[in-house]
């Protein structure tokens, strides 16, 4: 039997948001509210549905009126979202703490877009639109899309991931497990998992299993997640993305490459390679140039040397020095000065000291206090020399 919607809807008391809700629907109080709190005004888009059964919709509203009770106070827990979901999606947990209230920001109002049961079983997917009302209008910060599943008299939720990514086979090369979204460039797996294998050994960890996810575009990624949109992150549909979940069992990109080396070092390094926290991330991000190229177009060591040389003809008097320490303030081609400086510096200490002096570079301070003395001892580059040196360095071959 369809449950009338101003019942499943479950519109709540407004105190947690702040804002009465801007529809017609009628608020009744819900089954299953935190002690001590009311639940955040609920809304459905117009012929919206939890289900069709009446008994397993008051359940599910019920359920994820807690859920994003919990989300907005910050307090998710396992009741929630399960201890193993958590950090086996870290991705997909780190959108929705981003959504905790704050007393300086708008009040946030959720709306279920849409209920069903793929598998026709008790599992649902649940589309919910968390939006603010501002002085320019009602906007959407967040779409997120929820798998529930049947816990404790009640529902728990997850990432959809595992779902959204079932029909995907693993192929296997070695310790890398491959999913391909399209057709895969098996040679360039074969690349990476051969340079995986060979990083593991040189920065002296164990090798471990891993699950590369190789997704043609970040719209696909981000759907595989439930992350259906973000207003802070609404240009992710072509730009640069790769990282480690689950542990660093898992790396994903949604750039369709096969040997995403470049992201992959500056996560293996923050989860295997920073046990002291003091790792200085722009040698880090020169590593992964080196290893790697650069971002997204991939430059490798002998097309960001030219870039260098071409900017130095076009600008003789440039202090190679003074453009290190602009950081993030200055650029060659799009790329990070400082990165790409790096990356040269990483060749130069790999070929005097090998990985282990690439290691003591890395390892500087987080704010990179110790660099500058650190290559001075290994490589005699100091402040003095650092310019002369960047301009011997571009002019050999990559």
């Amino acid at each position: 039997m369809k449950i009338a919607t101003s019942v499943v809807c479950i519109a709540l008391a407004a105190s947690v948001t702040g804002m009465v809700p801007w529809s017609s629907v009628s608020a009744q109080p819900a089954a299953g509210e935190h002690s001590g709190g009311v639940a955040p005004v609920f809304l459905m888009n117009r012929g919206a549905v939890f289900s069709e059964d009446e008994i397993v919709a008051t359940a599910l509203g019920a359920s994820l009126s807690e859920l994003i009770t919990a989300i907005f106070r910050g307090e998710i827990t396992d009741r929630h979202i399960s201890e193993s979901d958590r950090a086996r999606h870290s991705f997909f947990l780190d959108a929705l703490r981003k959504l905790r209230l704050k007393t300086d920001r708008p009040s946030v109002v959720p709306m279920v877009l849409r209920s069903f049961s793929p598998d026709g079983d008790e599992t649902f997917l649940v589309t919910v639109a968390f939006m603010t009302q501002r002085d320019t209008g009602t906007q959407i910060e967040k779409i997120i899309e929820f798998h529930a599943y049947p816990h404790d008299h009640g529902y728990r939720f997850r990432s959809p991931f595992e779902y959204r990514t079932r029909r995907l086979s693993p192929v296997a090369m070695g310790d890398v497990r491959f999913y391909f979204a399209g057709d895969p460039d098996v040679a360039r797996a074969r690349e990476f998992a051969s340079f995986k294998r060979e990083f593991e050994a040189r920065s002296g960890n164990a090798a471990r299993d891993l699950d590369y996810y190789c997704f043609e575009t970040l719209d696909e990624l981000l759907g595989a997640y439930g992350l259906v949109y973000d207003c802070a992150r609404c240009n992710w549909l072509k730009e640069d993305l790769g990282f480690m979940d689950d542990g660093g069992r898992r790396f994903l990109t949604g750039t369709g490459n096969e040997r995403f080396v470049f992201e992959f070092v500056v996560d293996y390094m923050r989860q295997f390679c920073n046990d002291e926290g003091d790792l200085y991330w722009p040698f880090v991000y020169g590593i992964a140039a080196y290893y790697g190229g650069y971002g997204l177009g991939g430059d490798d060591l002998a097309e960001l040397k030219a870039q260098f040389r071409q900017a130095l003809r076009k600008r003789p008097h440039i202090d190679f020095l003074a453009e290190y320490r602009k950081e993030r303030g200055s650029s060659i081609q799009r790329h990070f000065t400082h990165f790409v400086i790096c990356a040269f510096l990483c060749e130069k200490a790999l070929a005097q000291h090998g990985f282990d002096g690439v290691m003591q570079l890395a390892h500087a301070g987080e704010s990179g206090e110790r660099f500058m003395l650190t290559l001075d001892r290994l490589l005699g580059v100091n402040e003095a020399n650092f310019h002369a040196t960047v301009v011997e360095l571009i002019q050999e071959m990559g």
